[in-house]
């Protein structure tokens, strides 16, 4: 019995759990949105599901496939974000084109 407590001791000192950064809570999350509107450096969007957002977007967010310009009220997303609503990328969602006959 004394054996186990020593090896469950040992062990519980040598992997301390904030050495887990492979945990799936500190991987990034993907939202998909309508853009709602700017607020300074936020990007306020509403998920497909309901919910109202605010991603804080910084000089390092990735922006994909934005020919001129900005994001704008009504453009659907595709957001990689972190646990503190930080956007890693953000890639703007091009509507399929109606498939009307020719």
């Amino acid at each position: 019995m004394a054996l186990l407590l020593a090896l469950f001791l040992v062990f519980a000192s040598v992997i301390p759990a904030s050495a887990l950064e492979g945990s799936p809570s500190s991987a990034p999350a993907t939202i998909k949105a309508d853009v709602l509107y700017w607020e300074e450096n936020e990007l306020v969007v509403k998920e497909f599901s309901g919910h109202q957002e605010r991603l804080v977007v910084t000089p390092e967010t990735k922006i994909e496939g934005l020919a001129a310009g900005r994001l704008k009220t009504g453009d659907k997303i595709v957001a990689q974000i972190t646990e503190d609503r930080r956007a890693i990328s953000i890639t703007l969602q091009v509507p399929e084109s109606g498939g009307g006959s020719r």
